[in-house]
C-alpha cells in the first residue's frame, strides 16, 4: 500500500511530532511512547490510568483525525490515479501531476453515490416487504379456503351421518317395536298358562286329599262336588303353542338403498333450492336489467325532447336573427340615404356659406365704393 494511504494519529502530549500509539482511557488522549515515560508516568494523578494500545484497540476507544503518516499532515486531496488520500505534501512528491479532488467533493460523491445505493436497497426491501405481506396474504386466503373447505366436508358428512343414524334409528324402532308386540302375546300366554297351572295343581291336591279319604261316605260325597270341576276341566282345552314370529330378515341392501334415496331426496332438495335462488337472483338481475333499460329509454326520450326543444329554440333564435340581420340592412341602407343626404346638405351649405361670404364682400364693395363716391 502507498505511504500516503496509511493513517498515523499525532501525539496529544508536549512533543506533537511522533506518532501516538497509546492511548489513555483516564486523560482521554493519544501518547507517544516518549510522552508516556517523560510526561504522563510521572505524573501522580495519572498513576491509575488505563492506557491501551491503540493498534490492538483500534476505532473501539476512539476515531482519530487521520494524518499522513510521511509527512504527519492532514489529507486534503484525492489522487484518482492512485485511488488514495494524499496530503499538500504528497501533491509535491509521490503524486506531482496526478489527477487529484479536494476530498470534500470526492466524500460529496461517494455520499450521493451511497445515497443512491441506500434507496436502491430501501425500495429492494419495500419490494421484498410487500412480496412477503402478498405471501401472507395468500397464506391468509389459503388457510380461510382450506377451512372453508374442511367446514363444508364436515358439515356433509354430519349430515350424512344423521341420515344414516336417522335410518339406523328406524330399523332399530322396528326391531324394538317388534320385539315389544310379541313379547306382549306371549306375557298373555304365560298368565294364561300360569293361571291354568295353578287352577289345575289345585284340583290335582283336591284329587289327592279326597283319594287319601278313607271314609266310604265322605269320599263319595267330596267325589262328587268334585264332578263340575273335572268336568270342567276336561272341557277346557289348551291351544297348542305355535313357535314365535320371527322379525323379517335385516336386508342391508335395502337399507342402503333408503339411505341413498333419502340422501338423493335431501341433496336433490338442496340443489333445488339453490337452483331456486339462482332463479330469483336471475329474475332480479333481469327485473334491474329491464328497470335499467326503460330509464335509459326514458332519459333518451327527454334528452331528444330536450334537443328538439333546443332545435326549435335554435331555429326561433335564427329565424330572429335574420329578421334582425335584415332590420339591420334596412336601416344601414336608411343611413346610407341619410349620410348621401347629409352630404349633399352640407354642400349646399358650403355654397350657400361661400354665396353668403360672396355676398358679404360684394356688400362691403359696394359700401367701400359708395364712401369714395362720397
Amino acid at each position: 500500500m502507498n505511504m500516503a494511504q496509511c493513517t498515523a494519529q499525532k501525539c496529544d502530549f508536549s512533543c506533537n511530532d511522533e506518532v501516538a500509539v497509546l492511548y489513555c482511557k483516564g486523560c482521554s488522549r493519544r501518547l507517544c511512547l516518549k510522552c508516556k515515560l517523560n510526561v504522563h508516568d510521572k505524573v501522580q494523578q495519572f498513576k491509575d490510568h488505563e492506557v491501551v494500545n491503540i493498534e490492538k484497540e483500534g476505532n473501539l476507544v476512539f476515531k482519530p483525525q487521520p494524518v499522513c503518516v510521511t509527512h504527519k499532515k492532514t489529507f486534503l486531496y484525492y489522487c484518482s490515479r492512485c485511488e488514495c488520500l494524499t496530503c499538500e505534501d504528497c501533491m509535491t512528491s509521490n503524486h506531482n501531476e496526478h489527477k487529484t479532488e479536494k476530498i470534500r467533493n470526492v466524500a460529496d460523491a461517494c455520499r450521493a453515490n451511497l445515497n443512491k445505493i441506500i434507496e436502491h436497497f430501501k425500495t429492494k426491501v419495500e419490494t421484498v416487504e410487500k412480496k412477503l405481506a402478498t405471501i401472507e396474504t395468500h397464506a391468509f386466503e389459503i388457510k380461510t379456503d382450506c377451512a372453508s373447505y374442511v367446514s363444508r366436508v364436515e358439515n356433509t358428512t354430519g349430515e350424512l351421518h344423521s341420515i344414516i343414524d336417522r335410518q339406523k334409528l328406524i330399523s332399530s324402532t322396528t326391531a324394538s317395536d317388534f320385539q315389544y308386540f310379541e313379547n306382549q302375546i306371549l306375557y298373555g300366554k304365560k298368565i294364561f298358562l300360569n293361571q291354568h297351572k295353578n287352577e289345575t295343581a289345585d284340583l290335582l291336591l283336591k284329587f289327592e286329599n279326597i283319594l287319601r279319604e278313607t271314609n266310604d261316605s265322605t269320599f263319595l260325597i267330596g267325589w262328587k262336588a268334585l264332578q263340575t270341576d273335572v268336568q270342567i276341566i276336561n272341557e277346557e282345552t289348551v291351544d297348542p303353542l305355535l313357535e314365535p314370529s320371527c322379525i323379517e330378515i335385516f336386508n342391508p341392501e335395502i337399507f342402503t338403498k333408503s339411505v341413498i334415496d333419502e340422501i338423493d331426496v335431501q341433496f336433490q332438495m338442496r340443489l333445488s333450492e339453490q337452483l331456486k335462488e339462482r332463479e330469483r337472483k336471475v329474475t332480479e338481475l333481469s327485473d334491474e336489467n329491464e328497470n335499467l333499460k326503460k330509464d335509459i329509454k326514458q332519459r333518451k326520450q327527454n334528452e331528444l325532447s330536450k334537443m328538439k326543444e333546443q332545435d326549435k329554440k335554435v331555429t326561433s333564435l335564427t329565424n330572429d336573427i335574420s329578421e334582425l340581420q335584415n332590420k339591420l340592412i334596412n336601416k344601414q341602407e336608411e343611413i346610407d340615404v341619410l349620410l348621401k343626404l347629409s352630404g349633399q346638405l352640407k354642400e349646399k351649405e358650403r355654397k350657400v356659406t361661400d354665396l353668403s361670404s360672396e355676398n358679404e364682400n360684394l356688400k362691403m364693395d359696394i359700401k367701400r365704393k359708395q364712401n369714395e363716391l362720397s
